[in-house]
């Protein structure tokens, strides 16, 4: 059987797996509502906004001025902060942060080789072809730089080792043998601050989420897989309550949030900004998102980062359609 072949078997088991966790929790779910004060943030990503032709500081600025967000995470990219074997670039990172700050904004700070966006693992091009053991001392090596650098800083409120590390998705290279766990133990012995990591919602168990002190878990409502366009509709708000209910009796998960709420499109196509806008529409309209705020809401779970930040500021400055920036204005109120 070829591998590629494999990995869709694997993907379309995890499917089915996610379909009978859902119908199984659905019943005690859909019936409770509990009125939360909740947390609202995003994920910022430097090169997302520049996939979109935007500059970044632009866009984090009116994030903070004109939404009024004050919670982050941020990934610190290994590969636009050591280019080049021991050469540094911490001005873009720098000034993120203090961006933040200046607002009296928190920032969950992303570290390891996959983070969030695609293509998912930011691996500098010099460490690409190291054999494992070299590749494993080098992501440590970064990880400390970064650690040391910014654990004094005052937006930053919380660590985050790798995205989805245990999820088959993107393109990275076959990750070394307890390296996770390598990577977890550094970051407790330079810093007291909670770790976190983050797993698939709706496609995994959580079984890393014992090892940190927070686990976050992405939520998507539309997708595009194997066979089109497809709806977790049957998937009710309070179903990542339940599983991470049960997931703690299993794990001894401490403290779980949502780290990734979908809130742009999903594309089939290498980017979004090659996408047209009407095939956008068609996983992420202005209805979409609004259903996607009434799900939130009624999640039960107190702290929510949302997924698109870049793709609101895209569609109100260079499509003319500012309407899901200013719906967005009604999640940070």
């Amino acid at each position: 059987m070829k591998p590629k072949t494999k990995k869709h078997i694997k993907i379309v088991g995890l499917i089915l797996a996610a379909c009978f966790i859902a119908v199984a929790c659905g019943f005690l779910a859909m019936s409770l509502r509990l009125p939360l004060q909740q947390t609202a943030g995003v994920t910022f990503s430097k090169p997302y906004a520049e996939e979109f032709k935007l500059d970044p500081d632009e866009v984090l600025a009116a994030s903070l001025n004109d939404l009024n967000i004050r919670r982050f995470r941020i990934p610190a990219y290994w590969s636009l902060l050591e280019p080049q074997k021991g050469k540094w670039d911490w001005a873009w990172l720098d000034r993120e942060l203090d961006s933040v700050a200046a607002k009296q904004g928190s920032v969950v700070l992303a570290v390891g080789e996959k983070l969030p966006r695609w293509p998912e693992c930011w691996i500098p091009d010099w460490a690409v072809n190291l054999s494992n053991g070299e590749r494993e001392q080098a992501v440590l090596d970064y990880m400390n730089q970064v650690i040391n650098r910014y654990k004094n800083h005052p937006a930053v409120k919380s660590w985050q080792v790798e995205n989805e590390p245990g999820f088959p998705f993107g393109k990275c290279p076959e990750t070394a043998d307890g390296l996770f766990d390598k990577e977890i133990k550094l970051v407790r012995s330079l810093d007291t601050k909670p770790i976190a990591t983050t797993d698939s919602g709706e496609l995994s168990f959580w079984t890393l989420g014992g090892r940190v002190d927070r686990l976050g878990v992405s939520v998507y409502r539309v997708v595009i897989g194997p066979l089109g366009i497809f709806h977790y509709w049957f998937v009710p708000p309070q179903f990542y309550l339940r599983k991470g209910q049960a997931m703690s009796l299993l794990w001894g998960i401490k403290n779980f949030y949502i780290s990734e709420f979908q809130m742009e499109p999903w594309t089939k196509r290498v980017t979004l900004l090659e996408t047209p806008i009407d095939e956008q529409m068609q996983t992420f309209d202005l209805k979409q998102m609004m259903n996607n705020i009434s799900f939130a809401k009624n999640s039960g779970i107190s702290t929510i980062d949302y997924w698109g930040v870049e793709w609101w500021y895209w569609m109100k400055t260079t499509q003319n359609r500012p309407e899901f920036w200013e719906t967005a204005k009604t999640i940070f109120r």
